[in-house]
């Protein structure tokens, strides 16, 4: 009897072991089970309903998100300056919140996530729109101190947070992890709006352009790629890269000479508005060819940066809202390095 017993633990222990590593391998590559709607959403795709191959369903669910994702897209621009606004804070938001939950899932702080949202709330105040910030019932300079006392604030309750100096290291790390994602994702959000300032057609196609090498790039990798690229991004390879790129640059151009039929869309805007102007021949279209290039060469290595950290961190994605995608930023990672550039291009070369 005593025998048998003991086999039945050791199979009981066995079973608690296999179970915690499922567990542990389902967390290693799936931040966040999608919700109950998200599921219900994904059921409702055509590509549910087709014989395919687990490679071409991944392809058609890809297919199928990027079109909706497309579509919602063009609905913004259709809104206006308001509508990007929206869309670059609500992006922002989001990876924002994948990227810290990827943080607390990795280093295990617990009480810092409240601080974590405080400290994105103080840099989106900071570096808030000029439109929005001319509302605020203080000036500039009053913004900017508020801005340092709510900060000094923050650094002060991180330091008290720390009980016990074995909790050094990871709450070190949240501190820079947090850091690190608002300059990525905060500072260029922030000059994404400041290019929305010199006409709704920089960020139209700046986004745009990355999108449609994205998109190429899968496209060439997906029937012609069999040579890897980078080993911080397994999947990608050298044809896919080559492909998009030579897409992106050819494509570039003709789509900047289509953006610049419609005249409002190069107008500035003021306070969330298109202000009337009269558009001049511009060298917008050779400006085109040189985002595109960029888009085609280096808009790529954000995606790989982000690839590595998440390898680094052993996930596959950042989150889980779109089909095919995985997070947001998944979804978004070169556009916020596009973000950036186009600025820093519009500023000192066109402008």
């Amino acid at each position: 009897m005593a025998g048998k017993e003991v086999r039945e633990d050791n199979m009981d222990n066995k079973e608690k072991v296999a179970s915690e590593e499922a567990a542990d391998v389902k967390d290693r590559y799936l931040l966040a089970e999608p919700s109950l709607l998200l599921q219900l959403g994904s059921a409702l795709l055509p590509s549910n309903y087709m014989n395919l191959s687990p490679r071409w369903q991944g392809w058609f669910v890809r297919g199928q998100s990027g079109i909706l994702l497309m579509s919602c897209f063009y609905t913004l621009v259709s809104l206006g300056p308001p509508g990007l606004f929206f869309l670059t804070c609500i992006v922002q938001l989001a990876s924002f919140y994948e990227v810290m939950q990827l943080g607390h899932s990795v280093t295990k702080v617990e009480g810092l996530k409240t601080w974590s949202w405080l400290l994105f709330c103080v840099a989106n105040l900071h570096y808030l729109d000029p439109s929005v910030s001319s509302l605020l019932p203080i000036s500039p300079p009053q913004k900017t101190a508020l801005c340092y006392i709510l900060y000094t604030s923050l650094m002060v309750w991180f330091v008290l947070s720390i009980r016990k100096t074995s909790q050094c290291l990871t709450r070190y790390c949240l501190l820079a992890w947090a850091h690190m994602a608002i300059l990525f994702l905060t500072v260029q959000a922030y000059l994404m709006n400041l290019t929305l300032q010199h006409g709704m057609v920089w960020y139209i196609f700046s986004m745009s352009i990355i999108t449609i090498n994205d998109i190429a790039a899968y496209m060439f990798g997906f029937f012609f790629g069999s040579t890897p690229l980078i080993v911080l991004s397994p999947k990608k390879t050298v044809e896919g890269f080559l492909g998009g790129g030579l897409v992106t640059i050819l494509l570039g151009p003709a789509y900047g000479y289509f953006l610049q039929q419609f005249p409002y869309l190069t107008c500035p805007t003021e306070n969330l508005s298109i202000t009337n102007c009269d558009p001049e021949e511009s060298a917008f279209v050779m400006h085109c060819f040189i985002i595109s290039l960029f888009a085609s060469t280096i808009g790529p290595v954000a995606g790989f940066f982000c690839s590595g950290f998440k390898r680094a961190c052993n996930k596959k994605n950042f989150g889980s809202l779109i089909p095919g995608h995985g997070g947001v930023l998944d979804r978004c990672d070169c556009m916020f390095l596009m973000a950036s550039f186009t600025y820093m291009y519009l500023e000192n070369i066109v402008l």
